[in-house]
């Protein structure tokens, strides 16, 4: 029975679910019960001066008038307190939030009491009360730290209460003070559990959609971009380019022998020299801020802004001498003892960007032509292919 009890306790002080998941989430709610200290804060201090021009008018005692004083300037430190931490934390935790959120809401239950109390007479303390409720379903706090609040602020109230008005209003004053805490406790709950569940609805949706996306647009062996992704990344670029006045170059490249390869050491291992030489693209192309994505069953596509014909070459040459240095056996090829790629590359300048993938293609044959493992580049101001390697460069008719 006692474990049942103490079970029930755990899973209400932390909403129904356990202390990490709790904690994990409450970001989101930190940010929004800022927002509300700020809310908050700006009404009751509008309400506090809208008072104090009633008692300046009405000549009460200046002793309201030192307490509406301090109650501003305390509600205005908050209010600066919570816009400070807004603006520099944009994401993340906030960390701190809980004090100021308790101690708004210590402040606003005292400025209720103090009007349900001293300025009240022998009257229903009726913003007391009210404030009980309000303030509870104002805040998204956790049970325990409501609980902590509310209680405390309620039985002093009653106890002021208890000893500035007569008997029978003082039960009206307990009876309505415990009704409305009662409701705000239960509502705030409630309101609690609801903003936590939608916060982990909406984080278990954006996980849902990201992986989503992850398997629509990524390359599943790879993990370079599928073919979709990176047509729609190289129409993107090429319009940036057309739109900007810039040239663009794009790298066509393809693993020599591929169907080799399988035919000697099976699938699966045609689908592990896929992983590696994907890995090594992916690096790079982090690295380099270059678009690099699977289009075929071993052929490769890289696309980005580029106006230096010397860079794409190296771009092509790093590659292609990249995948030549992993020493990947290939005893199926005849003419290399090792897993090689060719490349065909292309620098076009805005005006013929639609063509870039085209001529790079074509660029890629010619380098297959040529002996493999080499890179071909097409020169659009003469139409020439130019093969080129390490030491030297030479036109292939």
């Amino acid at each position: 029975m006692a474990k049942r009890i103490l079970t029930a306790i755990q899973r209400w002080r932390y909403l129904g679910y356990d202390r990490d998941t709790v904690r994990q989430f409450r970001a989101e709610s930190n940010r929004a019960n800022l927002h509300t200290v700020k809310r908050i804060c700006l009404i009751t201090a509008g309400l506090l001066l809208i008072f104090a021009m009633f008692c300046t008018a009405a000549n009460k005692s200046a002793n309201h008038l030192i307490f509406i004083a301090m109650g501003f300037a305390i509600l205005t430190i908050f209010y600066v307190s919570a816009t400070r931490w807004l603006s520099r934390i944009s994401t993340g935790p906030i960390y701190g939030t809980a004090v100021i959120v308790y101690a708004t809401s210590i402040v606003l239950y005292v400025i209720g009491i103090y009007f349900g109390t001293f300025l009240s007479g022998d009257e229903l303390g009726v913003l007391s009360v009210w404030m009980f409720l309000l303030v509870q379903i104002s805040f998204d706090t956790p049970p325990v730290q409501n609980v902590l609040t509310v209680i405390p602020m309620a039985v002093l109230f009653l106890l002021l209460s208890y000893r500035m008005k007569t008997l029978q209003h003082w039960h009206t004053d307990m009876i309505y003070t415990f009704i409305s805490v009662s409701v705000g406790v239960f509502v705030s709950y409630h309101q609690s559990h609801l903003a936590l569940d939608n916060i982990i609805a909406k984080s278990n949706l954006q996980r849902a959609n990201f992986t989503l996306y992850h398997t629509a647009t990524t390359d599943e062996l790879t993990g370079l971009m599928n073919r979709r992704m990176v047509f729609d990344r190289y129409e993107t670029i090429l319009d940036e380019c057309e739109r900007d006045n810039k040239s663009v170059a794009c790298i066509v490249l393809d693993i020599d022998d591929y169907k080799q390869f399988n035919d000697s050491y099976g699938h699966p291992e045609g689908d592990v020299l896929l992983r590696r030489i994907g890995e090594t693209l992916r690096v790079y192309s982090v690295q380099n801020d270059i678009e690099i994505g699977r289009i075929g069953g071993e052929e490769f596509l890289a696309v980005w802004p580029e106006e230096s014909v010397e860079r794409c070459e190296q771009v092509a040459e790093t590659l292609r001498a990249s995948i030549e240095q992993m020493a990947i056996p290939h005893s199926g090829a005849l003419d290399h003892a090792q897993v090689t790629i060719s490349v065909g590359l292309c620098l076009l300048p805005s005006s013929l960007a639609r063509n870039a993938y085209y001529y790079a293609d074509k660029a890629l044959y010619r380098a297959k032509e040529a002996g493999k493992n080499c890179s071909c580049r097409f020169n659009f101001l003469d139409s020439a292919y130019i093969y080129i390697c390490r030491k030297n460069a030479k036109e292939v008719n």
